[in-house]
């Protein structure tokens, strides 16, 4: 049976020993990331917005908000419900709830941020619904949830792919290629000394979802460790699929963003940034990279680029391959 998954998912947590090390180190790097979304003055990007900043500028920050706002709840909503029911291991429980905790206080930053400037709030609010662009990337990660909602039985090979897919959908797809797709949009702002709030708060989020994306990465390959029966051939070629599907969205929601350039800035340099972050989230798994496209705004790698916690927390490391070939 199963360390990460237990039918008896009502069991209290008793934490000590450690199966996963691993998750617990990412338990205790959460709680130092803590922050408030009020600690961050927003006087001058106020000023920024009625004094600075373009027709075609406000309208990226608008659309990039109308993206983010949601998908952050969007987020909560599959650990909530399809995650944290089936994974019962206590230290891999305890992140999530914290992860839960972090998107719903980016949630509260986001709408810090919309209560502080003049926005089109009505526009802002509906983008998830009117937009096609965004109304496509979130149909693509709530079916993940709903596939898990309509019913999952973890004794079936089936099943067990739907978890894995949804992990992947979640912690690879949305946090780690279309949510870094977004941050390089918003700190473009800032290398432009424009809207330095923003970019102090995005800077924060990093922080979490850097965290997310290593958890997401080592839970994929704790949970593959345990059922190595799951990545057959035919279901790393489904995975791959999915991923590079994803990127289509993404290329179609940035150029949606984008019609026009702003602060240098064009919908394909973002989608070759896309591009390059799809070909590392493919290494990451065990997949050879697809598109082997360079960093088009390598100055994004010191707000990214974090230090690979194993190692920091001296927890035991392993090599995860979901595309690598399995015995």
């Amino acid at each position: 049976m199963s360390n990460l998954t237990h039918p008896d998912n009502l069991e209290a947590l008793q934490l000590f020993p450690l199966r996963y090390p691993w998750a617990y180190a990412h338990v205790q790097q959460a709680k130092h990331n803590t922050w408030f979304p009020e600690e961050i003055p927003l006087g001058d990007d106020l000023a920024d917005w009625n004094l600075r900043l373009s027709e075609a500028e406000k309208a990226a920050v608008e659309f990039l908000l109308g993206y983010f706002n949601p998908m952050e709840s969007v987020v909560t909503n599959n650990i909530a419900l399809g995650l944290y029911p089936h994974f019962t291991a206590p230290e891999v429980r305890l992140y999530l709830a914290r992860q839960m905790w972090e998107e719903a206080n980016h949630t509260m930053a986001f709408e810090y941020y919309l209560k502080t400037l003049p926005v089109n709030r009505e526009r802002v609010f509906g983008a998830h619904k009117d937009i096609p662009e965004i109304v496509a990337k979130e149909q693509f990660q709530v079916e993940l949830t709903r596939d898990l909602l309509r019913g999952v039985d973890l004794g079936t090979e089936d099943g067990r792919r739907k978890l894995l897919r949804d992990m992947v959908g979640y912690f690879v797809v949305m946090e780690g290629v279309f949510f870094y797709g977004g941050f390089l949009t918003a700190l473009s702002f800032r290398r432009r000394n424009l809207l330095k709030g923003l970019g102090s708060l995005i800077d924060w989020v990093i922080k979490d979802e850097s965290l997310h994306l290593s958890f997401g990465i080592h839970l994929i390959g704790a949970y593959l460790e345990e059922h190595p029966e799951l990545m057959t051939p035919a279901f790393a070629r489904e995975l791959h699929g999915m991923i590079l599907k994803a990127v289509e969205l993404e290329r179609a929601y940035n150029r949606a963003l984008l019609p026009q350039g702003v602060l240098g800035l064009s919908a394909e340099v973002l989608n070759q940034y896309v591009e390059y972050l799809t070909d590392r989230r493919l290494e990451e798994l065990g997949f050879e990279p697809h598109f082997r496209t360079a960093n088009p705004a390598r100055w994004m790698a010191a707000q990214t680029d974090v230090p690979e916690i194993v190692n920091f927390f001296e927890a035991r490391n392993t090599t995860y391959e979901v595309g690598g070939r399995r015995e």
